[in-house]
């Protein structure tokens, strides 16, 4: 059985709060709530949500009465950095749905030597929506940070190489698994896994990596998609992580 309809809001406070415009359309026309009917509210940058009953509706709003908020319920065990390269947009959109259902704490556009065309202004706020969208569909309780896309060395440099971070460069070529080298960190080591484009990462990024210290391994041998990496890397992450 399916649990109250989750509403994302900007903030999450006890009393009567009146919904803005997005959420008020998503409650009573897409969803045709009711007075009476309960909602959760659910803040995805502070990670807070709570009950909610929905006192008033008219035709531009819809009113509510908050109960006392809290911690939300689901949120990832460990943070997770991706670091993916752009690719059509398309994919990328889904990449940041699969990203948001399997637990990243933060996804990074990267634009690679090989990645098809650089994003269009705005699309970071795009993405953000389809994150927020990914985690209301899935129950979790925030939604990751989106960033601008930057060029590889640099987000290498921010998000994968500071301390306390385990760094991971994906290749087909190398030689060590992923796997043995997930399983020997600690279940609260952060981590960044930086995936290239469908052509993959040119040699000159690769040394950019292992030089920034990140290891360099292998799903295996067979050749993944972009978009598969990502659900294959956050997935495995996601079962060594419980």
């Amino acid at each position: 059985m399916r649990g109250p309809l989750r509403v994302p809001v900007a903030r999450v406070e006890a009393g009567a709060s009146i919904l803005d415009e997005d959420a008020s359309r998503y409650v009573a026309r897409v969803h045709r709530k009711r007075l009476g009917d309960r909602v959760v509210l659910f803040d995805p940058d502070r990670a807070i949500e709570a009950d909610a009953e929905i006192t008033a509706i008219d035709r531009a709003s819809v009113s509510v009465l908050v109960e006392a908020p809290r911690v939300a319920t689901f949120l990832p065990a460990r943070r997770v950095t991706l670091l993916q390269a752009t690719c059509k947009s398309d994919k990328f959109d889904a990449i940041v749905r699969d990203a948001t259902e399997l637990g990243a704490s933060r996804v990074v556009p990267v634009v690679a030597e090989r990645s098809v065309g650089r994003p269009a202004d705005g699309r970071a706020a795009r993405w953000r929506r389809i994150a927020v969208e990914a985690a209301r569909q899935c129950g979790r309780g925030d939604a990751p940070a989106i960033s601008s896309p930057m060029e590889l060395a640099e987000a290498v440099q921010l998000f994968a190489a500071g301390e306390g971070v385990s760094g991971f460069c994906l290749d087909p070529m190398a030689d060590a698994p992923l796997g043995p080298a997930l399983r020997r960190l600690a279940p609260e080591v952060e981590l960044a896994f930086v995936v290239g484009p469908e052509g993959g990462l040119s040699p000159a990024e690769i040394e950019a990596c292992t030089s920034a210290g990140l290891a360099r391994v292998s799903l295996g041998p067979l050749t993944l998609r972009a978009e598969t990496v990502c659900a294959a890397v956050l997935g495995a992450v996601l079962m060594l992580s419980r």
